[in-house]
């Protein structure tokens, strides 16, 4: 089952890289530091993943994924970052920044005051959307930085090579 896996991610891997369409507008698509990378480049995913992730818009990966090119980041990584925030987890996600958006921006919880009105009806998006819509995009956007600076500075300053070293200098137990 392994290997059957393993055979069709390089298959997937060998038909993205060999696409027209990816060539003709991302000339440089094929190069390494997309798809292996090294430690810069990861910690540039990691920015773009956890920014995109806490964007409360529609497609994230795909903006992970062209964010991640032009800043020559491992676009696999800023992908699956982006993948965090699906059907089932951006409801909790996306409350929790217009939560923190609140509480930056200092205004009242009006998401609980609509109670009665169906979320994304018309009646919603006029009397509601407008009153919530600031702290939510500035919440989301905020931790989204907050995150995605977290994880650039885990990433690139992170030693990988100090840990392997402090690992094996520990004596073994008998």
């Amino acid at each position: 089952m392994i290997r059957f896996l393993r055979l069709k991610v390089h298959q997937i891997g060998r038909a993205t890289k060999n696409s027209a369409f990816l060539n003709k507008y991302f000339p440089r698509f094929k190069d390494r530091i997309y798809w292996a990378g090294d430690r810069q480049s990861f910690a540039r995913a990691g920015f773009i993943g956890c920014f995109c992730m806490m964007l409360p818009i529609p497609f994230q990966m795909i903006l992970g994924s062209v964010l991640a090119y032009y800043a020559r980041a491992n676009i696999p990584l800023a992908t699956a970052l982006a993948w965090i925030t699906n059907p089932l987890t951006m409801w909790p996600i996306w409350y929790g920044g217009y939560l923190f958006g609140t509480w930056m921006l200092g205004t009242p919880d009006l998401f609980h005051a609509s109670q009665g009105i169906v979320i994304g009806s018309e009646i919603w998006f006029s009397d509601v959307f407008p009153y919530i819509w600031q702290p939510f995009l500035i919440g989301n956007a905020t931790l989204g930085i907050i995150f995605g600076s977290t994880l650039y500075f885990l990433i690139n300053h992170f030693h990988w090579q100090s840990l392997r070293a402090l690992l094996k200098k520990r004596p073994k137990r008998s």
